[in-house]
């Protein structure tokens, strides 16, 4: 595979808005061949194609119809705001099954034309994915999820050429709790007092940069490498801190 996008295959989820849409421009304005999916069809140019990824049927026919890819991006999404007691079992349900049971069924109906070109998987997680995230428990527990199945499926197809990238930002200016799939009351939903916001666009960059560099992993900004470090020497360092940050004395 070249170490440039022009005229690679390239599929994206959650590709209507935020950082999809984000990643979608950024692989165009490189030369790539962009098919982008969400689960809804139109998008801002009105080029993104219906999926929707807990259909597995669906997801399946869709791959086999559209061909091997050179390049996956997973950008798709959902969350759930608020602690766990007031959170619906079929909101978190459907959270797991958003982002992590949908992130396997697309992975494993593209698989087959990634490792035959010897692609490129980046998978968008979070610090989230390594840490604990106070009244997110869905969410880092499908985040949590997705570090298991692409660390197994790494080591899976070693040797076949398939490098797989995860994406650990820290805030990004997406909009997600706009659309979760349950809000607490007085559930504010916003972040941004914990760390700087990245933008969707620099997001995308980064998440281009690693992939093609073929990286295990990518953690933008310095929040995200800071959180990593710190949750991994001082995990009760790092709870405190999360939980002073968002008003909520520690114990």
């Amino acid at each position: 595979m070249s170490e440039t996008w022009s005229g690679l295959r390239i599929a994206v989820t959650g590709a209507a808005g935020g950082i999809g849409r984000a990643v979608c421009a950024a692989l165009q304005a490189r030369g790539a061949q962009v098919v982008g999916l969400d689960v809804a069809a139109g998008g801002p140019s009105g080029d993104v194609r219906a999926l929707d990824v807990t259909d597995h049927a669906a997801v399946a026919e869709t791959f086999a119809a559209l061909g091997p890819f050179d390049g996956l991006v997973l950008s798709h999404g959902l969350t759930a705001l608020g602690p766990l007691a007031d959170t619906p079992m079929a909101a978190a349900a459907r959270v797991v099954d958003v982002n992590l049971t949908g992130t396997i069924a697309v992975t494993k109906a593209a698989l087959g034309g990634l490792v035959e070109r010897r692609g490129r998987i980046a998978v968008l997680s979070s610090v989230a994915g390594f840490a604990p995230l106070v009244n997110r428990t869905a969410y880092a527990a499908s985040k949590h999820g997705l570090h298991g199945f692409f660390d197994s499926l790494r080591v899976e197809t070693c040797g076949s050429g398939l490098s797989i990238t995860l994406v650990c930002p820290a805030f990004v200016r997406t909009g997600i709790e706009t659309r979760a799939a349950h809000r607490a009351e007085g559930e504010a939903g916003s972040w941004s007092t914990t760390g700087p916001v990245t933008g969707p666009e620099d997001l995308a960059l980064a998440i281009l940069d690693g992939m093609l560099a073929r990286r295990r992993l990518v953690l933008p900004p310095g929040t995200a490498r800071t959180a990593w470090v710190v949750s991994r020497l001082a995990p009760r360092l790092f709870e405190r801190l999360m939980l002073r940050r968002i008003g909520r004395a520690p114990p």
